[in-house]
């Protein structure tokens, strides 16, 4: 009569959603931490516009009127560099899904059994938190050089509206990331993208004293709608800002559904 087989080892206990969750955003921290070459490139422009144009512009034009209020041009500027670093730090994010691949680290996550949202909701925290950590140095040095004399309220909204900001951005370019194949195309598309989307929206000057042409391109553009919000945020209230924020909303939306299908087609082709 055979023996009756015995086994002694059991298989690994299934983790948790959470040790899942927290696993993938400490791996997007040190990927994204680690590459210091795209840190930089993130930070430099913010800091440029922050400490040169900022500085030489405010000494030209001292006053601007926006909607009714004389504004400071120092002021007026500040929603314009922390937008650009909400762009850079979001193509940083991005770039991300390109070093995966590369590293080999892509097939090794996708071999095991990682759910979409998981891995979305990671690469959103990481993402959002690293444009929110480059977004607030370049307005804590703004706050040491010059005088922005917010109320609490102001600075309140201008924080809710650099959060939603955030999410919108970082969700356009993860979705562009993960769509696009060619890292170089994205590198491309993402440097482009910042000038273009920065001075075809209300950065330097008013809504009404841009060109007729480049103001129905500002108006379908998203940054302008990011711009604006901050500026009426800091200066008039978070009430002030419902239509900024529920572009913002809808634009991060669309942008984790559009990567969250594309995330699949993705994983089945490396």
């Amino acid at each position: 009569m055979a023996a009756a087989l015995s086994f002694t080892n059991k298989p690994p206990a299934p983790q948790g959603r959470v040790s899942d969750l927290f696993a993938v955003v400490y791996r997007e921290y040190a990927l994204l931490a680690r590459n210091r070459v795209y840190l930089i490139v993130g930070l430099t422009p913010m800091l440029i516009y922050l400490l040169l144009v900022n500085t030489s512009l405010s000494n030209l034009v001292q006053h601007v009127n926006y909607r009714g209020a004389n504004v400071s041009f120092t002021i007026f500027l500040l929603p314009m560099t922390l937008a650009m670093s909400v762009v850079s730090a979001a193509g940083t994010a991005g770039m991300a899904v390109f070093q995966e691949e590369a590293s080999g680290v892509a097939t090794q996550l996708w071999s095991y059994p990682l759910r979409r949202s998981r891995f979305l909701l990671g690469k959103l925290i990481a993402g959002v938190s690293l444009v929110m950590a480059q977004t607030l140095l370049g307005l804590g040095v703004a706050a040491l050089l010059f005088d922005f004399p917010f109320t609490v309220s102001g600075w309140i909204g201008l924080l809710v509206m650099l959060i939603f900001a955030s999410l919108a951005f970082n969700g356009l370019y993860l979705a562009a990331a993960i769509t696009i194949t060619d890292h170089q195309v994205f590198m491309v598309l993402s440097n482009v993208s910042i000038p273009v989307l920065v001075f075809a929206a209300p950065s330097l000057y008013t809504m009404e004293s841009m060109p007729t042409v480049i103001q129905w391109i500002a108006v379908v553009n998203p940054l302008t709608y990011a711009i604006n919000g901050m500026r009426d945020a800091s200066l008039f209230g978070l009430g002030a800002t419902w239509q900024p924020m529920l572009v913002m909303a809808a634009m991060a939306v669309i942008g984790y559904t559009i990567g969250g299908r594309a995330l699949l087609n993705r994983a089945r082709n490396l």
